[in-house]
């Protein structure tokens, strides 16, 4: 499975926590997975610039994910992602690093 492939793979799979270390400028989420051979993956964003968590439920409460835009290019040389959650909220970050942990 290609990186690409991974991240869209994260459809029905549970946010469980989101973590920002301040200091380090490092944003990780823990997303658990329907998958028995890798049940857990850490969203892992390094030098972060920018990150936006809304938590509003337009769609009612829900802990999936529905969709990942990117990792792509964003301003300058900072990579972007957006996870929609099948509550309607979105989560933004923008870093220069992010990877997935756990996606050999």
């Amino acid at each position: 499975m290609t990186a690409d492939e991974t991240w869209r793979s994260l459809h029905d799979a549970t946010l469980e926590t989101i973590e920002l270390r301040w200091e380090s400028g490092e944003v990780r989420l823990r997303i658990r997975t329907g998958d028995s051979e890798k049940h857990q993956l850490v969203v892992v964003a390094s030098s972060v610039h920018r990150m936006e968590c809304e938590r509003q439920l337009p769609w009612g409460f829900s802990a999936s994910i529905n969709e990942v835009r990117g990792p792509s290019p964003a301003e300058g040389e900072l990579a972007r992602v957006e996870i929609e959650m099948q509550s309607g909220d979105v989560i933004r970050i923008e870093a220069v690093e992010l990877c997935l942990e756990g996606a050999d």
